[in-house]
């Protein structure tokens, strides 16, 4: 028999093989044909054409040729950096350089990174349907809560979530050999307590996470109960075994969501007061289940007053001082988040329109550690939120004065987590 013939009936045979499922009955095989029927389906064409294109292109010996302008397809091309590593980040190579316009609430409402609970116990600060517990990453430092297959976890908050906030979290996108990786579902809801009520029934707004270790992983979906839309330009895999950064800001209506400071979804009209009352990460149930666990940390949950992004620089002015806990920066290092770069600017564009503004920048810290080393960080931060305002705003050195005071001036409890999330500050004040 022709070879030809053979390889397009064997390559047509994969594609049908491919799509066949077995899907169990009740109400968790509904709930995984919602989340992975469509993307399975589209996979397995996917493969199935890859394949026929294989062969169809080994049938001819001479291969295609690079357009002259066109890059490889594993070079990264050289964009403008606008971003800082962090540690466990991915490397400079396959950042992701666009600007974000992600502006972090300052008044802290939940905060988490585990320090407090043991290696191996479900963290006192959250609920669970499923379980879960601390666990450490080779190589990464702090402690991430591994979200088992088919499990929901909520921060514990006594309060429903207010009209304007903003969560940011740290996912850590394992894989290992070939166990199967979660399928991972975030969003809000109106469903405080998950032992008591499904969520799967309710409204909900969600982001989903998935197939990051596929070569061809890009597709981020979002929806409201049922998927609503994607966003196919997003490269997930760059991110497997490394730390993604989720921020999300709502206000009011409106929600947007960013992935290591690239904002992917931006809906105005998309929430109701019901829906954005309490903050969910889900392991979603899938067949087959996953092997890896869901990893999660640095969970903070602050509420801003409003959606003006000028209204630290209206205050300055207005007030002649303002503090802010939304200028981050690296564990016990003078190295600013990314994250902050937006809040910094609006003290530097605000010295740009006002060339007679002068100010004090004093950098606070919370109490854990020496406190004599406390107050060496602080007047590092300080200089250092100095220097960017300095060398990007190109505002005189000597316009700005900086100092540190450590420990000493706490303006919140140092027994807990958002107590010492508080006292991490910078505070400026008009000269």
């Amino acid at each position: 028999m022709n070879r030809k013939f053979v390889l397009l009936i064997l390559t047509v045979a994969v594609v049908i093989t491919s799509n066949a499922q077995v899907i169990d009955p009740g109400k968790k095989a509904r709930q995984a044909a919602e989340n992975r029927a469509n993307s399975k389906v589209d996979r397995g064409i996917d493969k199935g054409l890859d394949k026929i294109e294989e062969g169809i292109g080994g049938l001819f010996k001479k291969k295609n040729k690079k357009k002259k302008d066109e890059p490889a397809a594993n070079d990264n091309a050289a964009t403008e950096n606008t971003s800082v590593p962090r540690s466990g980040t991915m490397g400079a190579s396959s950042r992701v350089n666009k600007s974000s316009d992600f502006v972090p609430g300052t008044n802290i409402l939940f905060q988490d990174d585990f320090v407090w609970d043991p290696v191996g116990d479900f963290p006192a600060k959250w609920n669970t349907n499923g379980s879960g517990e601390v666990v450490t990453i080779n190589g990464m430092e702090g402690k991430w809560l591994e979200v088992k297959h088919n499990s929901i976890i909520m921060p514990e908050m006594s309060n429903a979530l207010p009209e304007n906030y903003t969560i940011e979290f740290d996912l850590f996108l394992q894989q290992r050999g070939s166990l199967s990786i979660p399928r991972i579902d975030f969003g809000l809801t109106p469903v405080k307590n998950i032992l008591q009520e499904d969520l799967y029934y309710k409204e909900k707004f969600f982001v989903t996470v998935a197939r990051y270790n596929e070569p061809d992983a890009k597709t981020v979906e979002y929806g409201l109960r049922d998927i609503i839309g994607n966003k196919n330009d997003f490269p997930l895999t760059r991110y497997v075994n490394k730390v993604l950064h989720v921020s999300m800001a709502i206000n009011g209506t409106r929600i947007r969501i960013y992935l290591d400071g690239n904002k992917l979804i931006d809906l105005p009209r998309a929430l109701t007061p019901a829906i954005r009352a309490n903050f969910f990460v889900n392991n979603v149930y899938t067949v087959p289940a996953s092997e890896l666990g869901l990893l999660i940390s640095n969970v903070q949950i602050a509420a801003a007053e409003t959606d003006n992004r000028s209204a630290l620089a209206k205050q300055l002015i207005e007030k002649g001082a303002v503090s802010t806990n939304a200028i981050l920066f690296d564990v016990n290092k003078d190295l600013i988040k990314p994250v902050s770069f937006n809040i910094i600017g609006e003290i530097g564009e605000a010295m740009q329109q006002n060339s007679g503004l002068k100010i004090l920048i004093i950098g606070h810290t919370d109490s854990d550690g020496d406190a004599a080393a406390n107050k060496t960080l602080s007047e590092k931060r300080a200089l250092a939120v100095k220097n960017y305002i300095v060398n990007k705003y190109k505002i005189a050195f000597s316009r700005i004065q900086t100092e540190g005071k450590g420990e000493v001036l706490s303006i919140a409890s140092n027994t807990t987590a958002e107590g010492k999330a508080k006292n991490r500050r910078v505070e400026f004040i008009k000269l």
